[in-house]
């Protein structure tokens, strides 16, 4: 593997010494916008096959989920769980939902 600091890297363009440090903004960026509970575009969102729950994004950039067949398009505050990278289970019938990355 190639690090920073290996021997073998080469010496970074002018481009690349600028682009490195706004990479490494947007990364902090992410992940303080995910732990204020933002829903960052990373996966599809998620239906479930096995009920009507789905995952929607609220005008202020929230995950939300909501039955579909209701009336009231208002968060359940229920949470799709993750088990691993790809793999959700839904809170309601537990059925497996695997997510699109994008």
């Amino acid at each position: 593997m190639v690090t920073n600091r290996s021997p073998e890297r080469k010496k970074m363009s002018a481009l690349e010494s600028k682009i490195l440090p706004l990479a490494r903004e947007l990364v902090r960026v992410k992940k303080q916008a995910e732990a204020m509970g933002l829903f960052t575009h990373h996966r599809e969102l998620l239906e479930c096959s096995g009920c009507d729950l789905v995952e929607d994004v609220a005008f202020d950039g929230r995950l939300m989920t909501y039955h579909r067949k209701s009336e009231d398009y208002s968060d359940s505050g229920l949470r799709f769980e993750r088990l691993n990278n790809t793999t959700f289970r839904c809170p309601v019938c537990k059925t497996r939902l695997k997510a699109t990355m994008l």
